[in-house]
């Protein structure tokens, strides 16, 4: 079992459901920091991504109890301009390593702005989750 830091549409626990392929309890989402990095709107797209920032701090949620199964899903969602590293997160005031979906920095070309998930989840998720389950089908993915 593998707990990992989300920081973007992960975030939103319809969409979670649909890349791991079952609901999680809404106590399964830990509220988290990750310092030393800053969430930006990536160009082109409207998810966010990580960018590292020594004075940053990105509020996120850990989710741990992850199988191999959900992680090989996660992976397949987040792609291959992403790479997991492990890193050190708050939780409680206490830091702790966990995975996290790092995007590999030469991929992305951030933009100013911050990402806000409620913003996200208003104007984009809709036609994302579309997409989402087209291009899960289209990869044999059973949801």
């Amino acid at each position: 079992m593998t707990a990992f830091f989300f920081y973007g549409t992960l975030l939103d626990h319809d969409v979670m459901a649909l890349v791991i392929g079952r609901r999680l309890p809404p106590s399964a989402f830990v509220p988290a920091n990750l310092k030393g990095h800053v969430r930006r709107r990536a160009k082109g797209v409207s998810y966010p991504i990580l960018v590292r920032d020594p004075g940053g701090g990105v509020e996120g949620v850990v989710v741990g109890g992850l199988t191999r199964r959900d992680v090989e899903r996660l992976s397949a969602y987040e792609g291959p301009r992403y790479r997991i590293a492990p890193l050190k997160v708050t939780i409680g005031g206490k830091l702790k390593t966990v995975s996290v979906f790092e995007p590999k920095e030469a991929s992305f070309q951030p933009v100013d702005g911050a990402w806000n998930l409620a913003l996200w989840q208003g104007r984009y998720k809709r036609p994302f989750v579309a997409r989402l389950r087209r291009a899960f089908q289209a990869h044999s993915v059973r949801l």
